[in-house]
């Protein structure tokens, strides 16, 4: 499953949990960065990547083509019926097509996947046997460990020690390790947080918030997104900053930075779908006779603008 990627040109979404994914699969499937999205209405492509668009693989982010190939965590099936339709597709890499979670009915949603798409990556990477152990969880850089670091991703510390899908997060992590066939990062994960006292993590939250959102690293969010990454085709300065510290942490070969860089715009948009839309979705990958590029289940059904899709530009 994981191998799909091994040789990869990918893109790679610019928050904490789709970099640090992109620097795995670097080092462990020899991938190729060459470029970034964040999500919404952008996409960043390397000028000198000459892969053809539809064998580059995404990373942290669903593709709505099923030739191209995903790995991300996101609720992408509306019911049973869909998620009986994306399971086939080898080409989706997903733990809630793994272990069955779907937007109705809600008490599937309120189980769904509550970790980062790096956590699942490991635990896949640990199935097939990868030996993990040029990740040092323990370094400590600028006050911070790697494995806070990593467990930041998605808010993954949080929702394990300090939330209310705490049960739901305890199911997924023994998930998790039975994948990972006890994998030693994985395992080590669940271990660190079975002791570690609420308090702290918030502070360690708090304190991984504060170093990523200012200087040099300025992140739009405290969860390490940027939003804009390049400025006149180059990578802007504290991107290229924030990259550059989270090599040095991984102890990962920075890749190539320096290139120009194309940028291609979609129309992102937040709905609450009604029927026809679902099965629009469902049956053509389209809503309201528009093309979706990419799209998730951000919030339970019921609730308003719970689907987030970015459509193609006409």
């Amino acid at each position: 499953m994981i191998n799909l990627l091994r040789n990869k040109s990918i893109i790679i979404n610019s928050d904490l949990d789709g970099l640090i994914s992109g620097f795995l699969l670097k080092k462990y499937l020899n991938c190729e960065i060459v470029g970034f999205t964040n999500s919404e209405e952008k996409v960043w492509f390397n000028e000198s990547c000459n892969t053809p668009y539809n064998q580059i693989g995404f990373v942290d982010i669903f593709i709505a083509n099923p030739d191209i190939v995903t790995i991300d965590q996101h609720i992408i099936s509306v019911n049973k019926r869909h998620y009986n339709s994306l399971k086939e597709n080898k080409n989706k890499i997903n733990p809630n097509l793994l272990n069955p979670r779907f937007q109705l009915p809600r008490s599937s949603y309120r189980n769904k996947y509550p970790f980062g798409t790096l956590h699942f990556i490991i635990a896949l990477l640990e199935k097939e046997g990868y030996k993990l152990k040029t990740l040092n969880l323990y370094k400590q850089l600028e006050e911070i460990q790697l494995i806070d670091l990593m467990l930041r991703a998605d808010d993954t510390m949080k929702t394990t020690v300090d939330s209310s899908y705490m049960k739901n997060a305890s199911a997924w992590w023994q998930w998790l390790i039975k994948l990972s066939k006890n994998g030693v990062i994985t395992v080590g994960f669940k271990n660190y947080l079975d002791k570690l006292d609420p308090n702290k993590a918030s502070v360690i939250k708090q304190k991984i918030g504060q170093l990523l959102t200012k200087a040099p690293y300025n992140c739009d969010s405290p969860d390490g997104g940027v939003k804009v990454l390049t400025q006149d085709s180059y990578l802007r300065e504290n991107v290229f900053n924030y990259l550059n510290f989270l090599s040095e942490f991984l102890e990962i070969e920075l890749f190539d930075i320096g290139s120009k860089y194309k940028v291609f715009r979609g129309n992102a948009h937040r709905l609450s779908l009604n029927t026809l839309q679902k099965e629009n979705l469902l049956t053509s990958n389209s809503i309201d006779g528009k093309r979706i590029f990419s799209y998730a289940f951000v919030k339970s059904e019921g609730k308003p603008q719970n689907f987030s899709a970015t459509f193609y530009q006409k």
